[in-house]
């Protein structure tokens, strides 16, 4: 889906098409979380940004717990 940045007042714009806002899952005039990925522009509801968040920060602490465990398993059974 192709769109034009528009500027209004010294501030850059880039509208979404209904369709667009209903697969976000948000209406008109809600806050919605934007991320820049690299290059790339993500435009998450509220609420999914949060459930991302959550699962991150949970992933990350399962991660550092089991850090020895995953570095044994990766270095084999001759180790």
């Amino acid at each position: 889906m192709a769109r034009t940045i528009t500027t209004i007042d010294d501030r850059s714009s880039l509208a979404l098409s209904s369709e667009a806002i209903d697969a976000l899952g948000v209406q008109a005039g809600a806050e919605v979380d934007v991320e820049i990925v690299g290059r790339a522009v993500v435009v998450r509801s509220i609420d999914e940004a949060r459930r991302s968040r959550q699962f991150i920060d949970t992933f990350e602490f399962l991660l550092r717990r089991r850090r020895t465990a995953y570095q044994e398993l990766a270095e084999g059974p001759d180790h």
